[in-house]
């Protein structure tokens, strides 16, 4: 859960609600590390866990082997 950082309301940026809002974008494939709100829109960025893994599998997707420290 992560909180909206313009309404202040709660929401799971994993939910349905909070990733369709994005579904027309061009970056969906790739992500561009932001979630929006369900309640008011807000582009919030995404947790840093959630960020870092999404660039790990991004990494490793393109031939490379895990980045420095995370084996």
């Amino acid at each position: 859960m992560i909180e909206c950082a313009l309404c202040r309301k709660m929401f799971d940026p994993k939910s349905i609600e909070a990733q369709g809002a994005c579904q027309g974008c061009s970056l969906i494939g790739t992500g561009c590390g932001r979630v929006r709100c369900p309640y008011c829109g807000y582009e919030n960025q995404r947790p840093l866990k959630d960020a870092r893994e999404r660039f790990k599998k991004l990494w490793r997707g393109f031939g490379h082997a895990a980045p420095h420290g995370d084996q």
